[in-house]
């Protein structure tokens, strides 16, 4: 019997699923079952979106219910319904809607309820976005769309921008190669061509990203926070027929400036009208859109001068610090107030003010707007800055060597007796300080001081990577600096830092990342034997004197490596002690180090790059490039320096044997008697500097 009923309510069941029954029911007669298996409600967003969604276009999927005495419940549909309800309660529809429902077996509620919840896959965004496009080519508008789905223009604005993104990189994006910030980052231009080139050019990247996608994008642009952008006005710019990429997705510098050479000229051209307003003034006046601390250098200058000061206002600080006076001498802890202490603050508040009313006081005279003039910038605000006073060397009056004033002091302060007081710029004042080579050398190349710090502090690094792996040399040289420390006889100018902590270094980290240099010191610090620092003291002193020779080798020659100075070949003052370590490491600075683009060629002078070529490749190669931008000269001698320069830049054997080992002045290490420097034609040597380990790595 039992079986016989089970096998009946199979066939019900089977029955059910094949001949569904469908009803229109009054939205009065529906309530929630408890057999619906979400319990936990959707987020707010989301059921303000269905809201939207049912009010605009109707309910388009029906409920699942059953029947429970007069009533439905509804077992599949709850976020409907309750839709449906609030409806009802704005009094959008009536309780008498009719809503279309399947009626079930009570049986059959929690399994349709499971399967609809969770045997389902929600939309992928990508085609969330072309939803949202053919909608609006559909004629809808951006409000009436976000009408619909219960969501803001802007969210709207935003996916219709990502349904405009290049179907490739959508593709890539179906695919779950891409992520949808990605996505958004190429929303920055309309033009599918420039997104691909994007896409190709960041993919070379070690991590490709939407930063990555953004930069490359924008790099031509200025952005809308930038000085210049606050300058001219984005309106402005944009009425001159400026284009502008807005980025939907960021919530600052969201506007790009497309054209850089419109709104530089725009710039210039409102600079150029303050500086023909301050030229009424001075006796000249220049516009400049960037300066630096060398842009004033070839000037002199005036400075103002005090005016007569106020008699009122000394007669109140003279009064006051009387006052002030008065108060101190009277101090005493006991008798002291309150009142007394707030006296004093405000004593000393107004005399500050006084002070700055003082030096604020001052202008420039008849004679000095004759001599002098100004340069009109802009500073990192937006807006414009004058630099007053700046005086020509050929508008600085020469004094007469016949004139009563011809003893008057000279220099800095030198003036006449009918000429202002004029500070000299640097290329008039006399001068005792003899000229340093080196110094005078890398300014003609163009080599900063930034640059020097990077080239010693990679010279240094590849130094002490050598010294790391010779014990022997490093034990000789921590016993010189200790011995000849000890003795004390002369002077002594240490190659090591005997402080025992690493040597103070410059240069930027970025610039001796993943070297050869780098990778070698990694490799010797992973073979430290360090077991023994894991012990307590006294213990770990037993336990490294219990370790094998070789161990205790190496961590001195460790030890004394990062107590190694650093210093170029040519550095004033340098120590003869550190060159000679590296002659008898016989360091191949070239095996480890080549300047490329971004370490060296772009950031020396253009004249310096082409004259360096000329001599080791030759005239016609030099000539060549000379018409080439500094980034696309920096790139030709970045390929034809490297190690391969032959398959690089197509170099014949004999002139890669130069160009792949050429140094700047101050690199190499003389490993064979004759110090290699950037004016000698070098001979390639082998990898034999290199421990044998890292020969394949250099």
């Amino acid at each position: 019997m039992t079986k016989t009923k089970s096998k009946a309510a199979d066939v019900a069941k089977t029955a059910a699923v094949a001949a569904p029954s469908f009803e229109l029911i009054p939205l009065s007669k529906l309530t929630l079952s408890p057999k619906n298996v979400r319990k936990s409600p959707a987020s707010a967003e989301a059921d303000a979106e269905l809201y939207a969604s049912i009010k605009e276009t109707g309910l388009k999927q029906n409920l699942l219910v059953h029947k429970v005495g007069a009533k439905f419940h509804v077992h599949a549909g709850g976020r409907r319904l309750a839709a449906l309800q609030k409806l009802k309660e704005a009094g959008h529809i009536k309780a008498g809607h009719k809503v279309p429902c399947q009626i079930e077996d009570p049986d059959l509620a929690e399994d349709t309820s499971a399967a609809e919840n969770l045997v389902r896959a929600a939309m992928h965004a990508a085609d969330q976005f072309e939803a949202f496009a053919t909608l609006r080519k559909k004629g809808r508008t951006e409000a009436q769309i976000a009408a619909q789905f219960g969501i803001t223009q802007n969210l709207v604005r935003q996916r219709l921008k990502l349904a405009s993104v290049a179907p490739e990189i959508m593709d890539i994006f179906r695919a779950g190669d891409m992520t949808l910030d990605c996505v958004m980052a190429f929303t920055l231009t309309d033009d599918h061509a420039r997104q691909i080139e994007a896409w190709e050019a960041v993919q070379k990247q070690y991590n490709p990203g939407a930063y990555a996608i953004r930069n490359h994008l924008t790099q031509k642009t200025y952005s809308g926070a930038s000085k210049l952008a606050k300058f001219v006005g984005v309106d402005t710019y944009k009425a001159a027929g400026g284009t502008v990429i807005e980025d939907l997705f960021s919530e600052r510098d969201n506007t790009h400036l497309e054209d850089p050479d419109l709104l530089e000229k725009l710039a210039e051209e409102k600079l150029a009208g303050l500086a023909a307003e301050a030229a009424k003034t001075w006796k000249w006046a220049e516009p400049m859109l960037e300066v630096d601390y060398d842009s004033f250098r070839p000037f002199g200058r005036v400075y103002p001068q005090p005016l007569a000061s106020d008699p009122e206002l000394d007669a109140e600080y003279d009064k006051l610090q009387a006052r002030q006076t008065e108060l101190e001498d009277d101090y005493d802890e006991d008798t002291w107030t309150e009142a007394l202490q707030e006296e004093e603050e405000k004593i000393w508040d107004r005399l500050r003010e006084i002070d700055d009313i003082r030096e604020a006081n001052v202008a420039y005279t008849d004679e000095d707007h004759k001599i002098a003039g100004c340069v009109v910038t802009i500073n990192h605000a937006g807006e414009p800055t004058y630099h007053d006073g700046l005086a020509r060397p050929e508008d600085i009056p020469q004094q007469d060597a016949g004139d009563e004033s011809a003893d008057a002091p000279q220099g800095e302060n030198a003036q006449t007796a009918t000429a202002p007081e004029i500070e000299l710029p640097q290329s008039m004042r006399p001068s005792n300080v003899p000229v340093d080579a080196t110094a005078a050398a890398r300014k003609a190349q163009g080599i900063t001081q930034a640059l020097a710090d990077d080239l010693r502090a990679t010279r240094h690094q590849i130094l002490q990577a050598h010294l790391v792996a010779d014990y022997a040399t490093a034990y000789d040289v921590m016993l010189y600096a200790m011995a000849r420390a000890f003795i004390g006889r002369g002077s002594y100018h240490s190659p090591l830092d005997q402080s025992l902590r690493p040597a103070m270094t410059q240069g930027a980290n970025e610039a001796l990342k993943e070297t050869v240099a780098a990778l070698m010191l990694e490799k010797l610090q992973e073979g430290l034997n360090l077991s023994w620092a894991e012990a307590d003291a006294p213990e770990d002193f037993h336990q490294l004197c219990s370790l094998e020779e070789s161990d205790k080798q190496a961590l001195f020659a460790w030890c004394t490596s990062y107590a190694l100075k650093q210093q170029l070949s040519n550095d004033t003052r340098t120590n003869p002690i550190i060159e000679a370590i590296g002659t008898r490491l016989n360091v191949d600075v070239a095996a480890c180090w080549r300047p490329s683009a971004e370490t060296y060629w772009a950031r020396v002078k253009k004249d310096h790059a082409l004259e360096t070529a000329k001599a080791l490749i030759g005239g016609e190669w030099a000539d060549d490039k000379s018409g080439l931008r500094k980034p696309e000269l920096a790139k030709a001698m970045d390929q034809a320096f490297s190690e391969t320069p032959g398959e690089t830049a197509g170099l014949t054997a004999e002139t890669a044997a130069k160009t792949s080992r050429w140094l700047p002045d101050g690199m190499a290490f003389d490993v064979s008697g004759e110090t290699r420097s950037g004016d000698t034609e070098t001979a390639a040597q082998d990898d034999t500097a290199l421990p044998a380990y890292l020969s394949d790595a250099a």
